[in-house]
């Protein structure tokens, strides 16, 4: 089995990118130490995530074209192809996807965001720690977030004159239609948002606004009919079993504990195959237990407050714009989050919002943001709704306990998510590994 070398994970570029400069009226770093977990998780994520039979993360890796065209099956479609021809490992092959979309992703957040967000926000377990945290750095998310990001940037080398519209365009669609055949809630999500960049592009040129609008969705074209297609082609049973058939093909080498050797699939490739109606059943709504806690109710209080702090310190200028953009990709995340997996999708809105803003920022200004935020009904209620810290203390020692489990709520998942029970839980890791054998 591959071993991944800690060393190789640079703590100096992370340092240099967002000056750890230790303030000298606060005896704890708040920065240095999300840092230290994030390279000390990545490891722990790795290894946790190294047979076939770890099916809702490696395995939503694995899902692939072997039964014919289904959703989700391009990445899959690709290690299939890698690892017959060169014979090696699909884990390999899907712990480096993960690892590269995670840094990627780390790289474009620093491009766009380290001056219009507090430093500890960027790299606790609302965004970068998040999906080290709570496992699932071996899964698409941070991929699609970061192709989405991809997609801001060719707008701002756009609006910028860097690129022309043809060349724009074509990027935008090709990352989309990546993003969406590797999972289509990028669909839901992030095109909303594309379409309203490309219709006040089409503004800027003194276009009505109704023929704006129709030119932006023109221009999405082959994203969107690669998003119907994704829905029209969900998947079935036999074609679970077909992708799963052609794993057990290549078993000397990949790993297994013994779900390789099963007949039936398990887990996301497994879930290629489920009906719609087992899908819509488990929903957020469905956990609703008074007798223990009331889930949904739980989780509109952990999405009230990383609200808060996205939004972050009072007084401050962009507040309001931050406070817009978040609700506007809020609307677009409703859908999702009405499934279980809510930890990840809300990881999903909070790094697409602060990318979305840091890129409206620092093309059109605040004062743009702002002005269209005063246009959104109820948008005065909005401060008193949800408003930000009054210190930077405060602030922090919430991010220090804020859990955010990736699905199903429960005290002890808030305890183990939250940063202090990630460092407990790296500790007891490293202390097996290297103490106890």
């Amino acid at each position: 089995m591959p071993i991944i070398n800690i060393k190789q994970f640079n703590i100096n570029s992370l340092r240099k990118q967002f000056s750890f400069n230790k303030p000298s009226n606060q005896k704890f770093s708040f920065e240095i130490f999300f840092t230290v977990l994030i390279i000390l998780g990545i490891p722990l994520n790795l290894y946790k995530n190294r047979f076939y039979d770890n099916s809702w993360t490696v395995g939503e890796w694995l899902i692939s074209y072997a039964g014919g065209f289904v959703r989700r099956g391009l990445p899959g479609e690709l290690i299939h192809f890698i690892s017959n021809k060169y014979s090696l490992s699909p884990i390999l092959l899907v712990w480096t996807f993960s690892v590269l979309s995670l840094l990627c992703l780390i790289a474009l957040i620093l491009y766009f965001c380290k001056n219009s967000f507090e430093k500890s926000f960027l790299l606790s377990q609302l965004i970068i720690l998040a999906p080290i945290s709570e496992d699932y750095l071996v899964r698409k998310d941070t991929l699609i977030v970061f192709l989405y990001g991809l997609c801001l940037l060719m707008f701002k080398f756009l609006y910028e004159g860097g690129i022309g519209k043809i060349s724009c365009i074509l990027g935008v669609n090709l990352f989309s239609i990546i993003a969406l055949l590797s999972h289509e809630s990028y669909g839901i999500w992030a095109l909303p948002s594309l379409i309203f960049i490309l219709y006040l592009f089409e503004r800027s040129n003194k276009r009505n606004r109704i023929k704006s609008f129709f030119v932006a969705l023109f221009n999405l074209i082959p994203a969107l009919l690669s998003f119907l297609l994704c829905w029209v082609y969900k998947g079935d049973i036999n074609q679970s079993q077909n992708i799963h058939q052609s794993w057990q093909a290549l078993s000397h080498i990949l790993p297994s504990t013994g779900s390789l050797e099963t007949f039936e699939p398990s887990g996301a490739i497994a879930a290629i195959g489920y009906e719609s109606s087992r899908v819509y059943s488990n929903t957020l709504i469905s956990q609703f237990n008074l007798s223990v806690f009331w889930h949904p109710g739980m989780w509109l209080l952990t999405i009230f407050l990383t609200m808060r702090l996205f939004i972050g310190i009072n007084k401050k200028p962009n507040q309001e714009a931050k406070r817009f953009v978040l609700c506007y990709q809020l609307i677009a995340f409703l859908p999702m989050f009405l499934f279980v997996d809510i930890g990840r999708w809300i990881f999903m809105w909070l790094s697409s919002s602060a990318l979305f803003f840091s890129f409206l920022e620092n093309i059109f200004g605040v004062n743009f943001i702002i002005k269209n935020a005063l246009r959104m009904q109820g948008s005065s209620f909005l401060p008193k709704l949800v408003p930000g810290f009054n210190s930077l203390k405060n602030y922090n020692k919430f991010l220090l306990f804020l859990g955010i489990p990736h699905c199903c709520w429960s005290v002890g998942r808030f305890l183990i998510s939250n940063p202090v029970g990630f460092s407990i839980k790296n500790l007891i890791f490293y202390f097996k590994l290297f103490f106890i054998q």
